[in-house]
């Protein structure tokens, strides 16, 4: 019975599901505890008070929930702090929609709930192997399932319970989303017709020079006319002691003994894929005990395919390291398809980490370390313990990314709710060790001064000035466009080498024109012309062009009949989207939201 629930482990899962409007974050992070002093509740969202414990209690059951649907037993700082900011979000997104819900009198009945269950499967039904048929959902092992007392329907119930109500609110706020034949015209149009052109580029960089004298009131101007491009958030830097957590030969010893343990239980007799659940590290055990289907040579990682294909069928081999960690392989079977060499294996899958006592030892020092410099010198003390002192550039909250650690939310969080010199406690750094930090400087917000960005101004004046020279020269260009010339043979009269012809394959109006790149006014003015017809002088931010049509592709009223009711779905759900994201942003822009969370260390 517990292997008939780990294979139904996905199903438990209880989320309401708001994937529509691409507002929930499956991500989470560290430990929190709360204080005396602190406020009695973690937010509020128009009256509706988040209490800390409430918060803990759902925090436990999504980081449970995630668990189960990943196949993951541990996560990192950064994925802990996502999964906080999950429930945060998500008890905002339920009591403004539950407020709207009921102003509107939206309720589900019990018959419409069992009409959803019966007819519209969840999607982790379908795609569960046990509720399909080669590979395609069966909907009639789907409702023989309902007599199936292993799967726990009382929670399947509650999902559905909260997704109608949610999805008649939907439905109503993107009632008045519609498509109109034109939208649909402009779609295909957009996506199927093609265009082939000859050009003449006179790009801006062929006018650089390092010599363009630029003043200081040329800089100032343009600083000025752009202040607000250099407008900047607050910046702090961290100094952070790293404590390193790597693996030895020790380490590796013990994890060989494990795979000499399994060997062993291997010839007493036990099963191979049951020892795979038992012990294999790769998440999809769950659903394939240890099971990978024929492949191809290519289609693994190199160390593996040469262990698997290398060895007879039946045969036990490895460990073997790869990238992922050492595998334990047992042939199943061989064949050829169509002269192609394929291999199914089965395997066990384990990882190097260090010893436990190692790890304890190497917290226990970063503890006593960040307990001591919270109460002396931060410096002196890590230079007492020989500890190597790192320093961050600065980096603003925003950013999401910290210079040298990478992204972490939990230590972002800490940086940017304390105060200069504040000293944490220990953080995860992902597999790599821990590391006490301290808030080493701050820079407030404001404007970047002009003497740091001078540099970058002069070449931008610089570019603008090149741009203004390579307009000219286009000009003087046009005058031979507009006389007949032929675009090639006015690039081949160019002495200068300024100007450059190139053919382009077909593009879309939508796509990317090699050697061009994305650009608007290129794609436009060439689904402007008539075949054999040459456009005006073209702008770009990279330069200027001349564009001669060479073909376009006609419109095909068969393919857009057989498009037709697929683009005007796609289209449907974009304005839906965008109809239900608007209003939920206007929605929660007016609610009255008090987020305590940095308070809390969340």
């Amino acid at each position: 019975m517990m292997t008939k629930l780990r294979e139904f482990s996905k199903i438990f899962i209880i989320i309401i599901a708001l994937s529509f409007i691409g507002l929930m974050i499956f991500q989470w992070g560290m430990n929190y505890s709360g204080k005396s002093n602190q406020p009695k509740f973690v937010g509020k969202v128009n009256g509706h008070e988040l209490k800390y414990k409430m918060f803990s209690d759902l925090y436990q059951k999504t980081y449970q929930d995630q668990r189960a649907r990943s196949g993951k037993t541990q996560f990192n700082d950064t994925e802990l702090q996502q999964l906080r900011d999950m429930v945060w979000e998500r008890f905002i997104q339920q009591t403004l929609f539950q407020e709207e819900m009921d102003k509107l009198g939206i309720s589900v009945s019990d018959s419409e709930i069992v009409y959803q269950i019966y007819n519209y499967p969840l999607d982790d039904f379908k795609k569960h192997p046990s509720f399909q048929t080669n590979g395609v959902f069966d909907i009639s092992k789907y409702h023989a399932a309902f007599a199936n007392p292993n799967i726990p329907w009382h929670q399947v119930e509650q999902i559905y319970r909260e997704q109608i109500p949610f999805l008649k609110l939907q439905n109503i706020i993107t009632s008045t989303a519609r498509i109109s034949e034109k939208e649909i015209m402009d779609e295909f149009i957009r996506t199927n017709l093609k265009a082939r052109v000859d050009y003449i580029s006179i790009p801006a960089r062929k006018f650089e020079k390092n010599d363009i004298p630029v003043s200081d009131a040329e800089i100032e101007a343009y600083y000025d006319a752009h202040k607000e491009e250099y407008k900047q958030d607050e910046k702090r830097k961290l100094k952070y002691v790293e404590f390193d957590i790597s693996t030895t030969a020790a380490d590796t010893a013990h994890l060989m003994s494990e795979f000499e343990n399994i060997r062993t239980r291997l010839t007493s007799g036990e099963d191979f894929n049951a020892l795979a659940l038992e012990y294999s590290e790769d998440p999809s055990v769950k659903t394939n005990k240890g099971v990978i289907d024929y492949f191809k040579r290519n289609d693994m990682v190199k160390p593996f395919s040469d262990a698997a294909f290398a060895a007879k069928k039946g045969d036990i081999i490895g460990p073997v390291k790869t990238s992922y960690g050492f595998h334990l392989i047992r042939v199943e079977d061989k064949k050829k398809e169509k002269g192609i060499e394929k291999v199914k294996v089965s395997h066990i899958l384990l990882s190097v980490t260090p010893a436990p006592s190692r790890v304890s030892e190497i917290e226990s020092d970063a503890r006593y370390f960040s307990e001591d410099a919270k109460d002396g010198d931060f410096e002196a003390i890590a230079k007492k313990n020989g500890y190597t002192i790192k320093e961050t550039n600065f980096f603003t909250e925003k950013g999401n990314f910290i210079p040298g650690i990478g992204s972490n939310p939990a230590i972002m969080n800490f940086t940017f709710s304390n105060k200069l010199n504040s000293v944490s406690g220990l953080y995860n750094l992902d597999k790599k060790g821990y590391a006490v930090l301290m808030v080493s400087a701050i820079q407030p917000a404001g404007y970047k001064d002009i003497e740091s960005e001078k540099r970058s101004i002069t070449n931008r004046v610089r570019f603008e000035k090149a741009k203004d020279a390579a307009r000219t020269f286009a000009v003087k260009t046009g005058e031979k466009v507009k006389a007949g010339t032929d675009l090639k043979t006015i690039t081949e009269q160019d002495t200068s080498h300024t100007l450059l012809f190139a053919t382009t394959p077909l593009f879309t109006l939508t796509g990317s024109v090699p050697g061009v790149g994305k650009s608007v006014n290129f794609t436009a003015a060439a689904f402007a012309l008539e075949p054999n017809q040459t456009s005006d002088m073209v702008e770009t931010d990279r330069g200027f062009y001349y564009l001669k049509l060479l073909e376009k592709t006609a419109y095909d009223s068969t393919a857009f009949n057989q498009q037709k009711e697929t683009i005007k779905r796609t289209l449907l759900n974009k304005k839906r989207n965008l109809i239900f994201e608007k209003w939920y942003a206007g929605l929660k822009e007016k609610a009255d939201i008090i987020d305590n969370r940095k308070i809390f260390g969340l």
